[in-house]
């Protein structure tokens, strides 16, 4: 049944990057869709496995579902370093600098950002089921 709720998510998520790639325009051919995708991606996985630990609240199904099927299909490092080796290849470095460096530290930022309001979010929810 697992098998069924990642699929099912995955397709969400999939779609869903599918889409905004669609909607974000790349400057220069800069790959800002992929950039926005995989930094929002990293804040909301840390935000979900966060909130889950503090509140135990969320189904283990629910969370599979985002975290492997929708994040897992929304989130792309394949075509990250296709697209950062792209950069390279048509001599774009300071594009390729700046994709590289903020993916990285964007994502490590985000992913911290993420993982602190997950925290004080599930703390927030679980101090208002004590009330």
């Amino acid at each position: 049944m697992n098998y069924i709720i990642v699929a099912i998510f995955a397709f969400f998520g999939g779609i869903s990057r599918y889409l905004l790639g669609l909607a974000v325009i790349k400057p220069d051919g800069f790959p800002l869709g992929t950039l926005i995708i995989n930094l929002v991606g990293c804040f909301i996985l840390a935000f979900l496995v966060q909130y889950v630990e503090v509140t135990e609240k969320v189904p283990e199904w629910l969370t599979l579902g985002m975290k492997t099927g929708f994040i897992g299909a929304f989130t792309t490092f394949s075509t990250y370093s296709l697209e950062a080796v792209t950069l390279i290849e048509t001599q774009q470095w300071w594009y390729a600098l700046i994709y590289g460096l903020t993916t990285i530290i964007g994502g490590l930022l985000l992913t911290l950002v993420g993982y602190s309001f997950g925290n004080h979010v599930g703390d927030w929810r679980k101090q208002g089921d004590n009330l």
